[in-house]
């Protein structure tokens, strides 16, 4: 949990975009550039032991906590990643 003085980095849903096409393209036979950020999450061949891995990853590297449950409503890179930011934000604003 990080200190008081230290803040997490601030995450926008582009960067959560850009570490979630890398993540995916270094771990499936999917081209990250350009990657099909609207395609959903099943399309690239991602099972749920994967999906489960990257969203304990997005915790440490957001310092947020991630449900992979959560794919299911938000199923595209997209989706995800602006629902990430959005909640980010929320948490921003409260602290």
């Amino acid at each position: 949990m990080p200190s008081e003085t230290q803040q997490p980095a601030r995450a926008d849903a582009k960067s959560i975009e850009t570490w979630m096409a890398s993540y995916i393209s270094s771990v499936i036979d999917v081209a990250q550039d350009p990657f099909p950020l609207d395609d959903r999450f099943d399309t690239y061949g991602l099972d749920s032991v994967e999906i489960t891995i990257m969203c304990g990853m997005m915790e440490e590297e957001f310092e947020i906590e991630v449900n992979p449950d959560q794919v299911f409503d938000h199923p595209s890179v997209t989706a995800f990643s602006q629902h990430l930011a959005k909640r980010l934000d929320e948490r921003s604003v409260a602290a």
